[in-house]
């Protein structure tokens, strides 16, 4: 039988005891995993902010990160957005990424009427709800004399055409998010001399959508609108097209809002809907009718 020395036994002890420790860590890390207490993997950084494009065929846009809260508008594929900042929000142990986007011309803003004066706000800290009441979220706020745009009255409140201030979440994994390009690797050098910073100016506000149609003529009005109502058919042999839009039916009356070129849309299959036009509108001095050039059609729900 082989003789161990003091020193091999001392290196055998070592051993074992690295062995079994091992063995106890690896235990320990089974038990972790079972209690759901593994450490969480870092993700990679996500984008905060930039210009994206919509991937979902309907996607909606809500007045909170939540599936729970009020959609404001609709958007659907290839629609372009600014996205504002990037949030994740945990629900019942499981995480879902949001985005806050400028609302697009289409989306319902609601003030209150008695703040609004010759198109102005004429308050501090005006709220904007996703609806026509207080009980609606908000979703902006205006300072005072901030010019707004009055799309209609209802009642105590008045719809408005979104502003830079008014802001909805859309769901992250329905929007692609472009990449800000990269600039050139800086080169090296020996100089002492120090470069000034260059000034950077600030980001533009994004435009209005451009007017389709122009028209030099002083007696032609050509405005940018978004309107509700009905759409109609029009059985006037004279007039200057075969679609109409309608205010909503009160006392089984109803009122001819403009004419409508419907261009490549199809507002036969809108046809007694409530729909919300966006286009551009050429209103003749001395006609009683404005007409819109659709560009595009919204149902409202």
């Amino acid at each position: 039988m082989r003789k161990w020395t003091n020193s091999q036994n001392f290196r055998r002890q070592l051993f074992v005891l690295s062995v079994l420790a091992g063995a106890g860590l690896a235990m320990a890390s089974v038990a972790r995993a079972d209690s759901g207490a593994v450490a969480p993997v870092t993700p990679p950084p996500a984008v905060e902010s930039g210009r994206g494009t919509v991937k979902g065929q309907h996607s909606n846009v809500r007045s909170r990160p939540s599936l729970n809260s009020e959609v404001i508008t609709q958007l659907h594929k290839g629609d372009s957005v600014d996205v504002l900042e990037h949030k994740s929000v945990t629900v019942r142990e499981k995480p879902m990424d949001w985005l806050r986007i400028a609302l697009p011309p289409t989306a319902k803003c609601f003030v209150s009427a008695k703040h609004l004066a010759d198109g102005g706000v004429n308050t501090e800290n005006l709220n904007v709800h996703c609806g026509p009441g207080s009980n609606y979220r908000e979703i902006g706020k205006l300072s005072k004399g901030t010019r707004v745009e009055v799309v209609e009255k209802k009642g105590e409140w008045a719809q408005i055409r979104p502003t830079p201030e008014c802001s909805g979440w859309i769901a992250a994994e329905l929007v692609d998010i472009e990449a800000a390009p990269r600039g050139p690797a800086p080169s090296a050098s020996t100089s002492d001399i120090v470069t000034p910073p260059v000034a950077v100016p600030p980001a533009p506000i994004p435009a209005a959508p451009a007017v389709s149609v122009v028209n030099a003529d002083p007696d032609i009005l050509v405005t940018y609108v978004i309107k509700d109502g009905y759409v109609g058919a029009v059985t006037e042999s004279n007039a200057p097209s075969a679609f109409e839009l309608r205010t909503t039916e009160v006392d089984r009356l109803s009122f001819r809002v403009a004419y409508l070129e419907p261009g490549d849309t199809n507002l036969k299959r809108f046809q007694g809907k409530h729909v919300r036009i966006v286009g551009t509108q050429r209103w003749k001095k001395g006609e009683r009718y404005p007409v819109i050039a659709v560009e595009r059609v919204d149902m409202v729900w």
